[in-house]
């Protein structure tokens, strides 16, 4: 009896869901292996876990055998958007603490994929609308991207955000093909392989951008105060005191003060003055940097009884802030108080 032949579609689709899942499970073990654990460790976990099942659940044998487990492995296939979004945020935030809601993206694609079952006329609904949020999500990725690319003075993380920006329209990409795939039931030809092939290059693009994990790439515990990470040269210690005696005569009060600014006052590359930032004084990122010298500026007037009615919102100005508001959130933040408060503690102490 003729042995019937394996389509060579069939073999391509195996292999590349298989080198997805892979490296995808090779990476989860990567990052949650590193130590300290943090949340940013966690969600890059489970990304890399969820893109991994995403990748072999078409495989309609695999279906079979799993049996009551795969509704919940196919339920943390779906939300892996919502955990690589989660990735992001923790990873460019140094000071990432997670709020109630930044559970609404999950919980909104967990309803969406759950409600199926008991109803399923809504099946087409709720692919749609999970299309919908997951556009949303990379659409804010992008944003966050661009934002940190200006400020951040991590050289890792700035490398990664490339790696970011090539993600996400892959991302975009193989999940639009997926749903339209499972929406009109597509079978045969090479349309799975294709997306087989997608899966693999979102896998194989994520682990490019943190393989080798270095500590830098992700935030550390925060310290007290900046603590700086190299050693400096004699070169590094002269570019430091320039760049004190900038400080020193105010520079930081400059309203929308960038880094290129800054560098082209210092005569030298914006990347080597990232650099010293960083590995000189230990900040990892400029708008921190500026900051801790704005309310340090703060606190010396606002003890001063000479200065006690000057209105905060003067104040704000006079610091370099474009409004009072990201004035209040940034003294609060590394004081612990609004600055009021402390203005009311300090002269009752003097």
């Amino acid at each position: 009896m003729e042995q019937q032949a394996i389509p060579i579609a069939l073999i391509a689709d195996y292999a590349l869901r298989g080198g997805a899942t892979g490296i995808t499970l090779l990476m989860a073990g990567l990052l949650l292996a590193t130590r300290p654990l943090r949340e940013v460790n966690v969600f890059g976990a489970l990304f890399a876990l969820g893109a991994g099942i995403y990748a072999m659940l078409s495989v309609e044998p695999l279906q079979g055998l799993l049996g009551p487990a795969y509704v919940p492995l196919k339920l943390l296939a779906m939300l892996s958007p919502a955990y690589f979004w989660l990735f992001i945020m923790a990873l460019f935030d140094d000071e990432f603490a997670f709020r109630t809601w930044m559970a609404a993206p999950p919980v909104a694609i967990a309803a969406l994929f759950l409600v199926c079952f008991p109803f399923p006329a809504t099946e087409q609904a709720s692919k749609l609308a999970h299309l919908a949020i997951v556009l949303a999500l990379m659409v804010h990725i992008l944003r966050m991207t661009r934002c940190n690319l200006r400020d951040d003075l991590v050289a890792a993380r700035r490398q990664f955000t490339g790696i970011v920006v090539f993600l996400v329209p892959l991302v975009c990409l193989a999940i639009g093909v997926i749903e339209v795939y499972e929406l009109f039931n597509l079978r045969g030809g090479f349309a799975s392989p294709a997306i087989a092939a997608m899966l693999l290059c979102v896998s194989a693009a994520f682990a490019f951008g943190i393989a080798g994990i270095r500590k830098s790439l992700f935030p550390q515990p925060v310290a007290s105060a900046p603590q700086p990470n190299g050693t400096n040269s004699a070169a590094d210690r002269f570019d430091l005191a320039r760049l004190e005696k900038l400080m020193n005569e105010g520079i930081y009060l400059n309203s929308g003060l960038t880094i290129g600014e800054l560098a082209n006052r210092m005569n030298m590359p914006e990347h080597r003055l990232r650099r010293l930032i960083n590995k000189g004084l230990g900040y990892r990122n400029f708008a921190a940097f500026i900051n801790d010298h704005r309310i340090e500026e703060a606190r010396r007037r606002l003890s001063e009884p000479e200065t006690a009615r000057e209105q905060i919102t003067s104040l704000a100005f006079d610091l370099g802030y474009s409004s009072l508001a990201p004035f209040n959130r940034a003294f609060r933040e590394r004081i612990g108080m609004s600055p009021s408060q402390y203005r009311e503690k300090a002269l009752a102490t003097s």
